[in-house]
């Protein structure tokens, strides 16, 4: 039976003394690799690829911030624990903006090392099987865009659509079964990840979140046109906007933009229809208005307003507006200005399910000023009052 490979750490220092006071400290739990200048270090970095690199911050030629920012042109994932003898907070919070994750002063204290050294070995891991699955989700993803978009359109989409749901609920759930499994062992794991556990358990919770809603949407889609559908809810708008502004938190961040909810506080707001659709519709508008808008200053606004028997809900974004020839069709189904990252099936979707309730949805935009969307959706009759 084959054991597990040890995992490597690298130590870049010009110093004879640190570099074997490390070696023999870390030796029985770890491969370790030996390099007495960054160039030697970044040769070590490409033939090994360590979990750890130890990198002292003062050494002839090249230093360790600077080498710190090479390093991550060819990794951005391992972990990089800067060795310094001086201890200052400048050169420490440098060394942190190059992308260092840990510093340690000279000389060091061996138990402190050691943990240190443990704890970053389970990050870069974590990052690194993180990226793995991310890449084989982008993988799958891409192959079932293709396929759905090879098949005869609308003739076949519903039998299709409904033979590949079927298909698609069998391996979310395993994949959800097995992120259940992790989220055990990283419990299980939380003195070890130290500092890194808050992060972790948050990335791991919204993977379940989003994979249980992939479920949810699926058994949705193959509701579609059955008489056992879920039965029509009286959801409250307001909350139901709440729940879409928490979908697109994330995304928010990733981008630095705004996103806002103009809700009255007088306003009536039940409507009727399934919760998951409703959610999928609004988060489909937010999500795509977020996508327009420019990094960092861009953002979305959600505005309500009552007309009547009526709730008009407008997405309004300040991105680049929406080509005249492209206003036309972007309700039509495989229809994306987004290449092969869309499918054309968002807003299509979208429409069906605003449609099937009752209600419209409109686009309006000025190229240049940004882009609206109009939902307008009948309130709950035996609730709110025109």
């Amino acid at each position: 039976m084959s054991s597990t490979p040890l995992s490597k750490v690298l130590v870049i220092d010009d110093e004879l003394g640190p570099r074997e006071s490390l070696r023999i400290l870390l030796k029985n739990e770890y491969q370790v690799f030996l390099a007495e200048n960054v160039a030697s270090g970044l040769r070590l970095l490409q033939e090994q690829g360590p979990d750890v690199i130890l990198l002292d911050i003062r050494m002839p030629g090249m230093n360790g911030i600077d080498g710190l920012t090479e390093i991550r042109k060819l990794d951005q994932e391992v972990s990089v624990l800067i060795l310094t003898g001086f201890g200052t907070l400048e050169t420490a919070q440098e060394a942190i903006r190059r992308g260092a994750n840990d510093y340690l002063k000279k000389p060091f204290d061996t138990r402190e090392m050691q943990e240190t050294v443990r704890k970053h070995v389970q990050r870069t891991h974590f990052q690194r099987r993180h990226r793995q699955t991310t890449e084989a989700l982008r993988q799958i993803n891409q192959m079932l865009i293709e396929e759905l978009a090879s098949k005869d359109r609308m003739a076949q989409m519903g039998q299709k659509t409904a033979e590949f749901l079927h298909d698609l609920r069998n391996p979310l759930t395993a994949v959800l079964g097995y992120v259940e499994l992790l989220g055990d062992e990283l419990r299980q794991s939380k003195d070890k990840l130290g500092s890194q556990w808050e992060e972790t358990s948050e990335f791991l919770q919204n993977i379940e979140k989003n994979l249980e809603h992939c479920r949810e949407l699926t058994q949705m889609w193959l509701q579609l046109g059955r008489k056992d559908r879920q039965a029509v809810q009286v959801l409250s708008l307001a909350e139901l906007l709440h729940e879409v502004a928490e979908s697109v938190h994330l995304q928010c961040l990733e981008r630095g933009c705004q996103l806002k909810l103009d809700i009255p506080s007088g306003l009536p707001c039940q409507i009727e229809g399934e919760h998951v659709q409703l959610v999928r519709a609004f988060s489909n508008l937010v999500s795509n208005a977020l996508d327009a808008v420019a990094e960092h200053t861009g953002s979305v606004a959600v505005r309500c307003r009552q007309e009547g028997p009526w709730v008009e809900i407008r997405i309004v974004d300040n991105g680049p507006g929406i080509a005249p020839e492209n206003l036309t069709r972007i309700f039509e189904p495989y229809f994306s200005t987004k290449g092969k990252a869309g499918t054309g099936l968002g807003l299509f979707i979208t429409q069906q399910v605003i449609v099937e309730r009752g209600g419209t949805i409109a686009a309006e935009s000025t190229p240049g000023a940004g882009a609206t969307f109009i939902v307008r959706l009948p309130l709950a009759k035996k609730i709110c009052k025109p």
